[in-house]
Formats: C-alpha cells, sequence, structure tokens
C-alpha cells in the first residue's frame, strides 16, 4: 500500500474522503496510532474502506473525540470489529451501543467470532449496557453479528468472513503471556488479514509464527504492533522486530507506538517507517 494524503483537521468529512478514495481500491486509514499510555497520538484504531464501505476497527476511549476532530461521528461506520477487549480498544464501544440504541433507533453491524461475543458482553460490557428503564437487555438487543466462519483451529484459530466485498482473516495472536500458541489461551486477541494483502497485528507480543501460520503470499503491506521500549510483556519491542526478515520488515508500518517515536529512525532500521496519524494508505 502507499501512503496517499492526509486527512487535515480542517476537515469537515473526513469519513466521505475515505470512502471516495475507496472506490479507487482497498484504502486504510488510522485515526490513532498511539498505545494505551501514549499522550502524543491517540488509541491506535484503524478505519478499513472499499467501494464507499466502511469498517471501524477497535473504538478506544480516545476515538470518539479523535474521530469527531475529522467531522466523524463513531456511529458513522457501516461495520465495526473489535480485536480483544482492553479499553483502549472498546472503550468507546459503549457509546456505539448506547448511542445508536437510544438516539439512532439502529442497530450497529458488528463482525464477531461467537467464541468472543459471549467474553465481550460479559466481561466488559453488560455492566454498562445491560440495564435500562425497562428492565435488562442482552447483546442482542443493542447490535447485530455477522460471524465469521473457523476455518482452522490448529496451531492457531483462523476466522474468515466477507463483507461488502471486503475479505477479513482473523487470526489468534498472542497477547498476554501464555504457553505455546494462543489458541487455547483464555485471553480472546485476533488480528486480521485484509483482501489477502495487508496483515494489521493489532496488539501482539513478539511472534513469528504469525508470518507462517498465515497466507503471506500476496501479503504486501504489514501494520505491526510496536513497543519503543524492552522488554516486551506483551507488546512486540521494536528491537524485537529488527531481528526479522529483511524482506518482512521492508513492507512493514509500526503501529500502536508510545511517546519516543521520534527518538527512533525506523526507515534506517530497514522498516517502510511508522504509521501516522490520518494518513491515507490505498
Amino acid at each position: 500500500m502507499e501512503f496517499i494524503h492526509t486527512i487535515e483537521s480542517s476537515s469537515i468529512n473526513g469519513l466521505q474522503t475515505i470512502r471516495e478514495a475507496s472506490q479507487e481500491g482497498l484504502t486504510l486509514c488510522f485515526p490513532g496510532v498511539g498505545s494505551a499510555f501514549a499522550k502524543n497520538n491517540d488509541h491506535t484504531c484503524l478505519i478499513i474502506a472499499k467501494n464507499g464501505i466502511t469498517t471501524l476497527v477497535d473504538a478506544g476511549t480516545s476515538t470518539p473525540r479523535v474521530l469527531l476532530s475529522r467531522g466523524i461521528e463513531i456511529s458513522d461506520f457501516d461495520y465495526y470489529h473489535i480485536t480483544h477487549s482492553h479499553a483502549d480498544h472498546i472503550g468507546g464501544l459503549e457509546q456505539v451501543l448506547l448511542y445508536s440504541h437510544y438516539v439512532l433507533k439502529k442497530k450497529p453491524r458488528l463482525i464477531l467470532a461467537r467464541e468472543y461475543k459471549d467474553i465481550l458482553w460479559e466481561q466488559s460490557l453488560r455492566g454498562g449496557c445491560g440495564y435500562c428503564e425497562g428492565g435488562v437487555l442482552q447483546f442482542d438487543d443493542l447490535a447485530e453479528f455477522i460471524y465469521p466462519n473457523q476455518v482452522d483451529s490448529s496451531p492457531r484459530g483462523l476466522y474468515e468472513v466477507e463483507v461488502d466485498g471486503i475479505k477479513l482473516l482473523m487470526f489468534r495472536t498472542v497477547h498476554i503471556p501464555t504457553e505455546g500458541d494462543n489458541s487455547g489461551s483464555k485471553f480472546w486477541s485476533t488480528g486480521l488479514l485484509i483482501d489477502d494483502r495487508v496483515l494489521f497485528t493489532a496488539d501482539t507480543r513478539f511472534d513469528p509464527l504469525i508470518f507462517e501460520h498465515i497466507p503471506m503470499d500476496k501479503v504486501d503491506t504489514i501494520f505491526h504492533d510496536c513497543q519503543l521500549h524492552d522488554p516486551g510483556v506483551v507488546h512486540a519491542t521494536y528491537n524485537e522486530l529488527k531481528t526479522l526478515d529483511a524482506g518482512l520488515r521492508s513492507k512493514m508500518y509500526l503501529t500502536h507506538y508510545g511517546d519516543m517515536f521520534h527518538k527512533f529512525d525506523p526507515v534506517e532500521d530497514g522498516f517502510v517507517g511508522f504509521a501516522q496519524p490520518w494518513a491515507i494508505y490505498q
């Protein structure tokens, strides 16, 4: 993928800009590129667009505000997908659900594996969304669900779905420390292969096996989680990623990074660079 241009803060309808760009082909934009604790960048989230159809991947605590800076309401997207349940990835999801339910009178469409749906509701969302003036709400009262088909369980869970011409392959990631692969981990976390061409790891520890378990033959761009300091407990570190094959690094943008990014030169180290906020990649 190539950088096209950046959506400036003066934009009154950034999502329309992305939709128009996506008429030319698969288009990605990261409103936020920062880690959970970053102050200079907002929480990492991703807009996927193709043929004018948009999917928001993750909705962190800062996501509603950063979207509004470009004239976008968090309820404006055609689909939503959540990679895992940390607050910098789901902190804005309650707003999506409740605003859609009470104000817009519609159900947002969530792309979720069946196994994760109950985890997300019972462990994170039910406390704030499950009670109303009329009694008790269930997740199905607040959202419409699109369930991917599980296509493999070993050595890594793989889930596949196609929505409006966009093919998504979800793969389990090793985010919270666990023995071996994460396919049996109690903590649910996933990355995405988009249209067979773009790999987005979301949050993951350093895990080179991703590139063995995921079909990489058509992949031309990788957006990889990157923690700038050592050691990496729940994230891949910059120094660990530097040990990857030069061919992988030459396709790799770094995301979910902290505030020390100005001290690094990823291009010098063989990466494409740091993913930039509000940059359109096509």
